[in-house]
C-alpha cells in the first residue's frame, strides 16, 4: 500500500508529530531528501519530503510563507524539521501558511537521523512493490486460465478478485456488455459514463477519469479494434501501469472469443452450404450436425431465414457475438440464413431483432433446398405486428401472400420474370433497383444513394422496368402487383435476385 503523510508520523521509531497542515495528512509520500539550500524546490519533486535542519529556512515570517509556498506549488508531501537543530525560533510563518496550505510541517526528534526516515520510506515502498508483482502475477495467471478454455465471464471475474476491483466490459457503442454472459453497468455508473463521453467527442487520454455518486471510477477502451470499453470501479484503483496489463490480458481474450466466434460461423455456413447443395448423405448430415451442434438433429431442425437492411447489417454481427450461437449462420449480401433447433426459434427472433420466416423441420438432408424456399415464403408473412412467421403454421391474415414455392414462383415469373430473365441474360441490376425504389416508398433521391448511382440512371433502369414488364410505376395496382411479385421473388431462387 502507498504510504501517506500520516503513515510515516505513526512509525513509532520516528518520533514524529505534525504542528501545521493537518488536512495534508493522506498526501501520498514517494521519498523523503536532506537538503539545506534556499529553494530546494528546484531540486525536489512530486511526493517528496524535505527533510532539514533548517539552516534553509529564512528568518522572517513573510519570506517562510513564500518559501513554503514553493514547496507547495513543486508538490512536495510535505516538510520534516529536525527539532533543536538549526530551525529559526520562530516559524510562525511556516506553520499559518502550513495550515493554509494544507501543507504539513512535521517536526523530528533531535536523536531520530534523517537516513532512519529514508530507510522506513524504502521498506514501505518495498512492500508495496512486492504487492504489486503479486497482482500483477495473478492478473497473467488469470490470462493463461483463459487461454485454457476458462473463459470470458471467469476470466474478467478473476481479474476483478486480483486487483480487488469491479470490472465491466461494454460495448463503446451503447455501453451494454460486450457479450450477454457479462454483467451489466449498473444505472449510476452508465449515466456517469455516458455523460462524460458525451461532453468531448475529441481525442482523450487512455484513461478516463469519471465521476459517480460513490466516488470516481475510470475506463480504458482496448486497442483491439473489438468496440470493447473496460471500466474499472474500486476503493483503490489500479495504477497505469497495472492497467495497461490488465488491458493486454482482456484484449487477447476478447480477440479470442472473437477468433472463435467467426471460426463457429465459417464451420458452420460451410456445413449450411453442403446440406443446400444436397453433398451430404442422411449418416453423414447427422453426424456433422450432432457434432457441431449437440441435441440437434434433422428431425427437429429448421431453417429460418431473414432480410437485413442497412441498420440490421452494421449490428448483426455484434448480436451474434452477444448470443450463445446454437444455429449454423450463413450471411450472403443482405441475407441471413440459419438453421437450428425449431425450439429456439421465437428465442432467436428476439435476440437478433430481425424478421424471421421458418421452414418447416428438415426431417432429411435431401429436403434442405425445399426447406430454404419454405423459409422464404414464411418470411413474405412476416410485416411489423409479426415478425416471426412459420411455414407450417402459415396463417391467413396475409391471405394475398403465395402460400407455396409454387404459388410464389408463378407469382414472381408473372409479373416480373421477363425483368428477371433480363437481368441474368444482360448482367443488369433491374430488378434489385425496382425492389430498393419501392422500398424507399418511390423516393428516387433515397434509392439513388442506396444504390450508389446517380439518380438519372435509376430513372432509366426504371423505364427499362416497365418496358420490360409492361406495368408502370404510375399505376397503384401495377405498383402493388410488383411489390407482391417482389415478396415472391425471395421465395423463388433463395433470395438469388437480390
Amino acid at each position: 500500500m502507498a504510504q501517506r503523510i500520516r503513515d510515516l508520523i505513526a512509525i513509532p521509531e520516528l518520533r514524529s508529530r505534525i504542528i501545521a497542515g493537518h488536512r495534508g495528512q493522506d498526501r501520498l509520500v514517494r521519498w523523503a531528501h536532506a537538503f539545506e539550500l534556499a529553494d530546494p524546490g528546484e531540486w525536489l519533486g512530486g511526493g517528496d519530503v524535505l527533510m532539514t535542519t533548517g539552516l534553509g529556512i529564512p528568518r522572517q515570517p513573510a519570506q517562510q510563507r513564500e518559501y513554503l509556498t514553493r514547496l507547495a506549488e513543486c508538490g512536495l508531501a510535505g516538510i520534516m524539521i529536525g527539532e533543536n537543530m538549526q530551525a529559526p525560533e520562530d516559524i510562525s510563518g511556516l506553520t499559518a501558511c502550513g495550515d493554509v496550505l494544507d501543507f504539513p510541517v512535521i517536526m523530528t526528534d533531535y536523536e531520530v537521523p534523517f537516513a532512519a526516515v529514508t530507510r522506513a520510506i524504502i521498506d514501505a515502498n518495498q512492500q508495496e512493490e512486492y504487492a504489486r508483482r503479486t497482482t500483477l502475477a495473478n492478473v497473467y495467471e488469470s490470462a493463461r486460465l483463459g487461454m485454457q478454455g476458462l473463459g470470458l465471464p471467469a476470466t474478467l471475474a478473476r481479474l476483478a478478485g486480483d486487483i480487488q476491483c469491479e470490472l465491466y466490459l461494454v460495448a463503446c457503442e451503447d455501453l451494454e456488455p460486450w457479450a450477454d454472459t457479462l454483467p451489466a453497468l449498473p444505472e449510476s455508473l452508465r449515466s456517469a459514463l455516458a455523460q462524460g463521453r458525451s461532453r468531448s467527442k475529441a481525442q482523450q487520454s487512455i484513461v478516463r477519469r469519471h465521476q459517480a455518486n460513490n466516488g470516481e471510477f475510470h475506463s480504458i477502451e482496448l486497442s483491439n479494434q473489438q468496440g470493447c470499453l473496460l471500466v474499472i470501479v474500486g476503493d483503490r484503483l489500479p495504477d497505469y501501469g497495472l492497467l495497461h496489463h490488465l488491458t493486454v490480458v482482456l484484449a487477447l481474450e476478447t480477440q479470442r472469443v472473437q477468433a472463435e466466434l467467426e471460426r463457429h460461423l465459417r464451420l458452420g455456413s460451410e456445413l449450411l452450404d453442403d446440406l443446400i447443395q444436397r453433398r451430404l448423405q442422411t449418416a453423414d448430415a447427422e453426424a456433422r450436425l450432432q457434432d457441431f451442434l449437440p441435441g440437434t438433429s434433422l428431425i427437429n431442425a429448421v431453417i429460418s431465414v431473414a432480410r437485413l437492411d442497412g441498420e440490421a447489417a452494421t449490428r448483426i454481427d455484434a448480436r451474434l457475438r452477444k448470443m450463445d450461437i446454437g444455429a449454423l449462420v450463413r450471411r450472403q449480401a443482405d441475407q441471413l440464413l440459419l438453421l437450428h433447433n425449431q425450439s429456439v426459434l421465437a428465442e432467436y427472433a428476439q435476440q437478433l431483432g430481425v424478421a424471421l420466416g421458418a421452414s418447416a423441420a428438415l426431417q432429411t438432408p435431401y429436403r434442405a433446398p425445399d426447406a430454404l424456399r419454405e423459409a422464404w415464403v414464411a418470411h413474405a408473412h412476416t410485416h411489423r405486428r409479426r415478425s416471426l412467421c412459420l411455414y407450417a403454421e402459415l396463417e391467413t391474415d396475409t391471405p394475398w401472400m403465395p402460400r407455396t414455392p409454387d404459388e410464389a414462383a408463378r407469382a414472381f415469373n408473372h409479373v416480373l420474370g421477363a425483368v428477371y430473365q433480363y437481368d441474368k441474360s444482360n448482367n443488369t441490376a433491374l430488378i434489385t433497383s425496382l425492389k430498393v425504389l419501392l422500398e424507399e416508398n418511390r423516393s428516387w433521391l433515397k434509392a439513388a444513394n442506396r444504390l450508389h448511382v446517380h439518380k438519372q440512371t435509376l430513372v432509366y433502369r426504371i423505364r427499362r422496368v416497365e418496358e420490360i414488364s409492361g406495368r408502370s410505376l404510375d399505376s397503384t395496382a401495377d405498383v402493388a402487383a410488383m411489390w407482391f411479385a417482389l415478396q415472391s421473388a425471395w421465395a423463388v431462387e433463395d433470395g438469388e435476385q437480390h
